[in-house]
């Protein structure tokens, strides 16, 4: 009895550079120059995170309330893991460094952010999530400013991953709901314009409806090395709200629509991706080009 208890007092401390069990679910959390990321971040109970010191500072992971604490050896390279068997919010901070703190939630269930950039009306939205008790149904419900009300419903997989498609009608809240169980609450920004957008011989053509001529677009790049999408070109819409880009191939390319401040998104393109041109193929057409037979026909026998 009294190595059992031991045993489960030992899981539930939190320890450094010592892997969490296969069958848990472990969830990493980049400690950086002065900044913890993700943050905040959701998971389920029984699930454990793992802080990856990622800088070249020495930090600590201490809890707000004491309950974890990685000491003073959470050097560069180092990691310390800590398990959250209860649903609740866990605040923590580095000790050594005035402003960086983060953010734990434990929820039994849970729903993935949502797009930053507003989303065209009458667009399929894409949710999803996971939760702790994946024999029953999730609901997904809106509050768009008149109370949570369902709008679509999800089956989970064996392992609590869910996955849903809505429609986006509205500006508001959704959240994922498993029979008492809530979500957090993510905000979704609806658009009643949209992007059209389409691959050319030299890069991207656009079109907006309703119409907005001359508004301003900026074409964004997915750039892995920096982790997200960048601004690449800036542009406006001609007399009937279309425009064009040239971009250089591969690239992975999407198109904003900006506000009045020439800054903020109101809507956004689909993603689509420019793959490199076959040089056979290139090279094939040079060569018919090059081939006089190609070109001109050969004289008649008189």
């Amino acid at each position: 009895m009294r190595s059992r208890a031991l045993a489960a007092a030992l899981c539930a401390v939190g320890t450094l550079a010592v892997a969490a069990p296969a069958s848990a679910a472990t969830h990493e959390v980049h400690a950086l120059f002065a900044e913890f990321s993700p943050t905040p971040l959701d998971v389920l109970p029984g699930e454990t995170v793992e802080w990856m010191n990622m800088s070249e500072r020495r930090h600590t992971v201490t809890a707000d309330d004491g309950s974890f604490e990685s000491g003073d050896q959470f050097n560069p390279g180092a990691s310390f893991s800590q398990t959250f068997d209860s649903v609740g919010t866990y605040l923590y901070h580095c000790r050594l460094h005035a402003g960086m703190v983060g953010e734990i939630d434990v929820r039994r269930v849970t729903l993935d952010p949502l797009p930053t950039a507003p989303v065209p009306q009458g667009d399929a939205l894409a949710l999803s999530g996971r939760t702790a008790t994946p024999v029953q149904p999730v609901t997904i419900e809106l509050d768009s400013g008149h109370g949570f009300a369902p709008v679509g419903t999800a089956t989970p997989s064996a392992d609590g991953s869910w996955k849903a498609t809505v429609k986006a009608q509205q500006t508001g809240d959704y959240r994922a709901v498993v029979g008492a169980d809530t979500s957090e609450s993510r905000r979704l920004v609806v658009s009643d314009r949209k992007i059209t957008i389409r691959v050319t011989r030299t890069g991207v053509a656009v079109s907006v409806r309703p119409a907005l001529p001359y508004a301003r677009v900026v074409l964004q790049q997915y750039l892995r090395e920096r982790f997200g999408w960048w601004p690449q070109k800036r542009g406006r819409l001609d007399y009937v709200s279309t425009a064009s880009f040239r971009v250089s191939r591969p690239a992975r390319v999407r198109v904003a629509l900006l506000g009045s401040d020439d800054w903020t998104p109101l809507v956004t393109s689909k993603v689509v991706t420019l793959k490199r041109r076959a040089s056979g193929s290139r090279a094939s057409r040079s060569r018919r080009s090059a081939d006089p037979r190609a070109t001109a026909a050969a004289p008649r026998a008189r």
